[in-house]
């Protein structure tokens, strides 16, 4: 009795195992990707997910639109005020001092590139499987007002849609550094996102106009909620997420364990940014010497729901049990 009744149990864990695969696996939405002259773009079945552009105009490559699974706009802005240098998915950095470099600025003005330019010098699709698509891009952290390269940078991005509520982009930076170098504290960094602004928190603390900008919440993997209570935590994750067109959606940030300078204290503002930093908040700059290597690993996951509905914390464990 004893092995019949563990055999069952076996059989039926299995049975239940092999459902719970199906169903995520028939749930799940083939992705492709189309390169063009100054963007490749990805699409989840047939629409528009997020395109990634590098063309020579923009102060660093980023990804725009990042359209939410459910209402088909997206949930990141570009060029929108307040601080319309934040460039819907990014990552940035300002106030780098160097040999014959005072301040390299690689943040903003956005039009202004002789302070400090990210060079897309490779971005090419790698793989695309109808499963994944896979980016890569080799880039150049420059000063044209100098010719002082302070980066070498590899940067690898994987997209795939395993719902049709839930989108997933793993990034992957590593960095060399080129130059003795130091990074001043400052809020103009690092791998961040900018929301649309009716999926922002709204807030007076910036003045009356911005209070009405959204209907939206952040939160991280601790509970803590908006900006007062996120700001300058250590949380491995945080989301951001509102109304979008009808329907609540978002975008959640989290940062892998295994990163140079881990981890980074989030940086949020009610008004729709956020971005988990490694040289905000600190009280002295950040000392590099020249033959360093660094390493970043972040998921995004864009959502529908909040983010208890789309299990942002066991996304968290997948992308730290996986190693990826």
């Amino acid at each position: 009795m004893k092995t019949f009744k563990q055999n069952y149990l076996n059989l039926l864990t299995a049975f239940l195992v092999l459902l719970a695969v199906g169903c995520r696996a028939d749930s799940s939405q083939n992705v492709r990707a189309v390169a063009e002259d100054d963007r490749i773009t990805v699409y989840a079945g047939e629409q528009e997910f997020t395109s990634y552009l590098f063309g020579s105009e923009h102060k660093y490559p980023f990804f725009y639109p990042v359209t939410g699974p459910v209402s088909g706009r997206s949930v990141t802005t570009w060029d929108q005020e307040p601080y319309p240098h934040h460039s819907s998915l990014y990552v940035s950095l300002d106030m780098i001092r160097s040999e014959n470099v005072e301040r390299g600025n690689y943040w903003q003005p956005r039009h202004e590139l002789e302070t400090g330019q990210v060079f897309s010098r490779n971005p090419r699709i790698v793989a695309d499987d109808g499963n994944r698509v896979v980016i890569a891009d080799d880039l150049e952290w420059v000063v044209p007002a100098t010719g002082t390269m302070h980066f070498r940078e590899r940067r690898t991005v994987t997209v795939w849609a395993p719902s049709p509520d839930v989108r997933v982009m793993d990034f992957e930076f590593e960095f060399d550094v080129l130059k003795d170098l130091s990074i001043s504290p400052t809020g103009h960094s690092f791998f961040s996102a900018r929301m649309r602004p009716e999926i922002a928190v709204g807030c007076m603390d910036h003045g009356p106009e911005w209070a009405p900008l959204g209907t939206g919440t952040i939160v991280d993997s601790e509970g803590n909620r908006d900006e007062s209570g996120t700001r300058e935590g250590s949380a491995p994750w945080a989301a951001y997420y509102g109304d979008n067109n009808g329907v609540t959606e978002g975008l959640a940030i989290i940062q892998h364990p295994g990163n140079s300078y881990y981890p980074g204290l989030w940086v949020t503002r009610d008004y729709g940014f956020f971005s988990p930093s490694s040289f905000t908040f600190n009280n002295e700059p950040v000392w590099m010497e020249a033959g360093r290597e660094l390493h970043f690993k972040y998921r995004v996951v864009v959502f529908a729901g909040d983010h208890e509905e789309a299990g942002i914390a066991g996304w968290y464990e997948d992308f730290v049990g996986t190693g990826s």
